[in-house]
């Protein structure tokens, strides 16, 4: 008995790329079972050459092994990073809870972070801070000279927005600001990270401390920058708030 042609021009029809696609996807072992279509089978390569099935699932293998072993790299290379951070943290909050008053604190601040952190500049200003209250403020005050203060009409003025941060912020400074933040410097500084450090507001007033900021800078335009991961540089306006309160208290 002759086969019927409308019988397979239907099955012709009923085969497509999704059909295909599904039954290979449901039969895994359809190759292993007809190892010999393998032999006449061949996928355009980009390039335009003919490759067998198999060459081109190893070329995809190694393709994808390669993304995976890129991603570990990554993934070590930020970890060896966040680990040199922390020992340069680590270091620097070690020094600062050394310090006996303000002025210790300040220059500690200004060596310490300078060195470790790889900037031009830094330093820790009492914005607004007035130690003209008890003796031991006006000792404070006139004994360590490394104590900066700063008006705060002017700071507020300068450094606008940049003022009113709640958190580490990253920026370039216009020539104001770096004027305002780093006047005694050879070079002028060009970028900055303006870290406030939260104290209790019945100590600020107490105290007269006013509104401690830590500020860091650099010569490079792009040192400090909005996409800077600052949680390292967040911690250490936290220590600096809990010793100066310690100081204070």
């Amino acid at each position: 008995m002759k086969p019927d042609p409308s019988n397979e021009q239907s099955d012709l029809d009923a085969l497509n790329d999704d059909s295909v696609s599904r039954y290979l996807t449901d039969n895994p072992e359809f190759f292993n079972r007809k190892a010999d279509l393998l032999l006449g089978l061949s996928i355009p390569h980009e390039s335009g050459a003919a490759i067998s099935l198999l060459e081109r699932q190893v070329a995809m293998y190694r393709e994808r092994n390669l993304e995976l072993q890129n991603r570990i790299n990554d993934f070590i290379f930020n970890a060896e990073e966040n680990d040199a951070l922390f020992e340069r943290t680590r270091i620097v909050i070690l020094e600062l809870l050394k310090t006996n008053n303000l002025g210790e604190l300040s220059k500690a601040v200004e060596v310490t972070l300078k060195s470790e952190f790889a900037a031009h500049a830094s330093r820790l200003f009492f914005i607004g801070a007035n130690f003209s209250g008890s003796e031991d403020d006006k000792k404070d005050k006139n004994e360590n000279n490394n104590v900066r203060t700063l008006e705060e009409k002017p700071a507020r003025k300068t450094l606008g927005k940049l003022y009113e941060k709640k958190r580490t912020f990253c920026c370039e400074l216009t020539p104001e600001q770096a004027k305002l933040l780093f006047p005694d410097t050879k070079k002028d500084i060009l970028s900055a990270a303006i870290i406030p450090v939260h104290l209790n507001e019945t100590l600020r007033k107490e105290s007269g401390t006013g509104m401690p900021t830590l500020v860091i800078g650099s010569e490079k335009h792009n040192h400090f920058n909005t996409s800077l991961d600052t949680l390292f540089l967040d911690f250490i306006g936290e220590i600096l708030s809990a010793h100066i309160s310690l100081l204070k208290s």
